[in-house]
């Protein structure tokens, strides 16, 4: 497995890398010597962190910690932001947030995929444009705001943990977060509004309402991804059929999980399993 070294992206003082990238790309199995985050703009894809497969669509957020395998995939219309850096970059006082970071999973305030509400989400697209502006200039003091700008970035994340689908603080568990660990424990099975709103003690239109601010996307959009993530992983074991992952997932039969990967993915399972595999042996050589 590659192992992109730091030093040899960073092409200033600043320990900081931000590239903006976009149109269709392979980047196989590789890891790096400093955090890594990425964030979707626009279009979808693929990635896979530490052997974990997720499918990216806007407004995803992946954080990677040092030394963590990953690789992605992007398909026509992918537009992505890659941060890369270490320690180095936060003053002493603004160490903590580093660690925040780089801690195992299962102790940071933020997962490895986050999915933010709209609002957040349009305050990262533009902290990072205009992080990517300013390092790439020549103005005066460019380094110092690009500083700056990355703290912001960073605290922005920080501030709005609770806000991301993943975190279940007390508010959600007592709402928001019955309903996203039902779903996690039933996307083999018919999910209806009406069972959701009566699992969350609220009405169905308010539901609604309440998960597309505080979620950033509509129930049936948020079940789709969460089968289709699923599917994705059982599709790395190839003793599943199509038929049987369909059923896993909830998807009822094989068609519909096959128009549903295209649609959402552009690309058939069975050409999904076929760059699995292909990946697993190279990460093996």
């Amino acid at each position: 497995m590659k192992q992109f070294q730091f030093q040899e992206l960073c092409k200033h003082s600043l320990p900081l890398v931000v590239q903006k990238r976009g149109t269709p790309f392979y980047q196989s199995i590789h890891c790096h010597d400093a955090i890594e985050i990425v964030y979707i703009a626009h279009g979808k894809g693929w990635c896979a962190i530490d052997s974990i497969i997720h499918p990216m669509l806007s407004g995803d957020l992946y954080i990677i910690p040092v030394g963590s395998s990953h690789e992605y995939y992007g398909e026509s219309g992918l537009c992505y932001f890659n941060v890369i850096f270490n320690e180095a970059i936060f003053l002493p006082e603004a160490g903590e947030l580093y660690y925040q970071l780089n801690l195992p999973h299962e102790q940071r305030a933020l997962p490895v995929k986050c999915t933010f509400a709209p609002d957040v989400c349009d305050q990262i697209l533009h902290l990072l444009e205009e992080l990517n502006d300013e390092l790439a200039s020549t103005r005066r003091y460019a380094l110092l705001r690009s500083r700056a700008l990355f703290v912001d970035f960073i605290i922005l994340l920080l501030r709005n943990a609770s806000r991301s689908t993943v975190m279940q603080t007390a508010k959600y568990r007592k709402g928001l977060g019955k309903v996203l660990f039902f779903i996690a424990e039933n996307l083999n099975k018919k999910i209806v509004l009406g069972e959701l709103a009566a699992i969350a003690g609220y009405s169905p239109e308010y539901l609604g309402q309440l998960f597309a601010r505080e979620i950033g996307s509509t129930l049936t959009d948020y079940i789709s991804t969460r089968r289709l993530e699923r599917a994705c992983n059982m599709l790395s074991d190839s003793s599943h059929t199509l038929e049987e992952i369909a059923a896993s997932c909830g998807f009822f039969d094989a068609s519909y999980l096959i128009k549903i990967f295209k649609k959402k993915l552009n690309i058939t399972p069975a050409e999904f399993r076929r760059r699995t595999n292909q990946r697993h042996l190279e990460a093996e050589m």
